[in-house]
């Protein structure tokens, strides 16, 4: 690839260069193997809504871990909806061109993600549960302790409360039991991994964190990304406060599914992570981000106390 017009992107777990026509991806923290075999499924079996698909997977270089997709024209649709609905941001002249459109495909990412996951479904090893969160929960639980970054008092009562229900996952009738079911996911699936481009087409990206598990972990991710977007101002929650209710609908669940035991705890895990995240971020982080990040944290772990 020519380097004289591309552009370089780092983030805590990779580089990308982005030219013209492609977007090439590069990491020594993990192989790229899994997300781009996740990446020609969904192109093989041609996973996608009317405006909502994958980024396409061009070629993967397994000796050198290089994943490259085509590039698409556009932005992450979080600073879609970020930018124009804050005053600094209007200030700088962003504007929200055609919001219902925008709401439409918010919504219509429930369509898309419903048949992401059914079209792994039927096609599982024997066996497989959810389990996969509990160990991620209790290794967020120790980051969180050992950074000091909840008072203990509260954070050992976030780990009773929930740690006791996530330990319910291995057991074979529990995703079952919760109106959920075994499939991929796609493990990070919020509204920052999800680009926007000029015809106001969704590309659903990075899928580094891809495995098998129930289908609300992904869900229950995207919803509480939106949520506690929402929650930041009373602009945002007046284009997006109805919006996680409409998504779930569009996925094919109740909104009353978000009272059920496992969906909460995915919403805590998913609040915490965001929390942690965002903490050992920081330095990487511009000044303006960590105000952005700041703001959804404060939403999700206000929410997470309000459990305990």
């Amino acid at each position: 690839m020519s380097l004289s017009n591309a552009k370089v992107h780092v983030n805590p777990r990779s580089t990308g260069i982005s030219s013209a026509q492609t977007y090439e991806k590069h990491t020594s923290e993990l192989s790229l193997k899994p997300e781009a075999l996740e990446l020609a499924r969904c192109r093989d079996l041609d996973i996608q809504t009317e405006h909502v698909k994958t980024v396409e997977l061009i070629n993967f270089d397994e000796s050198t871990n290089r994943l490259t997709t085509r590039k698409v024209d556009g932005q992450e649709l979080f600073h879609t909806v970020w930018n124009p609905t804050y005053l600094l941001g209007r200030l700088k002249g962003h504007q929200l061109d055609d919001p219902d459109v925008i709401r439409a495909r918010i919504i219509e990412a429930g369509s898309w993600l419903r048949k992401y996951h059914e079209s792994s479904a039927s096609s599982l090893p024997e066996g497989p549960d959810g389990n996969w969160m509990e160990a991620e929960f209790c290794r967020k639980i120790e980051d969180i302790r050992k950074g000091r970054l909840i008072p203990e008092a509260k954070l050992a009562r976030i780990e009773k409360k929930f740690g006791a229900e996530l330990s319910k996952l291995s057991q074979p009738a529990y995703l079952e039991a919760n109106n959920a079911f075994a499939c991929r996911v796609h493990g990070d699936f919020v509204i920052y991994n999800i680009l926007i481009d000029k015809q106001k087409n969704l590309h659903v990206l990075d899928f580094g964190e891809t495995c098998i598990s129930g289908n609300l972990d992904d869900v229950a991710r995207f919803y509480s990304s939106l949520w506690a977007i929402a929650e930041t101002n009373s602009t945002r929650r007046k284009l997006l406060g109805d919006l996680p209710a409409r998504f779930l609908n569009a996925y094919g669940v109740s909104p009353e599914i978000v009272e059920t035991p496992y969906f909460r705890c995915s919403l805590v895990h998913n609040f915490l992570t965001h929390f942690s995240g965002q903490f050992y971020m920081r330095d990487l982080l511009s000044w303006n981000s960590n105000r952005e990040m700041s703001q959804i944290t404060r939403a999700g772990i206000k929410w997470v106390y309000k459990q305990i």
